[in-house]
Parts: C-alpha cells; sequence; structure tokens
C-alpha cells in the first residue's frame, strides 16, 4: 500500500527518462494499481487488454487516468487507444510524445 502512494503522488517526466524508464514506471503502475504481479513479466509488445496483460475496459480507463496524473499530460485524443491494440510500448511513447508536447507549450 505504501508503495501505491509513493507512486501515485510523484509526477514523472517521460520526456527526461526515455522510453526503458516510461515502460518501467508502467509497469510498476500496472502492478501496484491493476493487481498485474510484478514477477510477470509485461512484455514491450504484449497487448494490454484480454489475452495480453488482461485489463477490463473500465480498468483501462482508470489506467490512463493514472498514466495523466502520474507523468502531468492530459490525453486527449483517444483514438490511438481506442483503435489500436494498446501496448506497454505504444502507450509509453504516446506518454513521451504527448509530454514533450504538452511541456514544450507550458
Amino acid at each position: 500500500m505504501e508503495a501505491r502512494r509513493k507512486l501515485s503522488t510523484m509526477t514523472v517526466d517521460a520526456g527526461q527518462i526515455g522510453l526503458e524508464g516510461t515502460m518501467g514506471v508502467l509497469r510498476k503502475l500496472l502492478a501496484d494499481h491493476f493487481g498485474v504481479s510484478p514477477s510477470a513479466h509485461v512484455a514491450d509488445t504484449d497487448p494490454l487488454f484480454s489475452v495480453g496483460v488482461g485489463l477490463t475496459s473500465l480498468e483501462g480507463i482508470e489506467f490512463l487516468c493514472e498514466v495523466e496524473k502520474l507523468f502531468n499530460i492530459r490525453i486527449k485524443d483517444l483514438d490511438w487507444w481506442t483503435y489500436e491494440t494498446p501496448t506497454l510500448a505504444a502507450v509509453a511513447q504516446h506518454v513521451i510524445d504527448l509530454t514533450r508536447q504538452q511541456h514544450a507549450t507550458s
């Protein structure tokens, strides 16, 4: 529970930590908030839904909300999430891109 609170109260700059670091933070988020065992290796290309990580659609929305808070970004366009099969690597790259875009305009 302490790890959950610690992760959810900090803000992470995905642009600074890069793709591997961002995927690591996302893996920790999945473990802390969604019960994905840290010992279960979530591959970069595993789908986040159904046969992959196994998130439900409601958990997917909760995951996105937690990602927004954790990385201090706003995900406005959900087409990439809805029409493509989101993977850990795809979400991490999207977070990095949004971080750079949104922080450049701040």
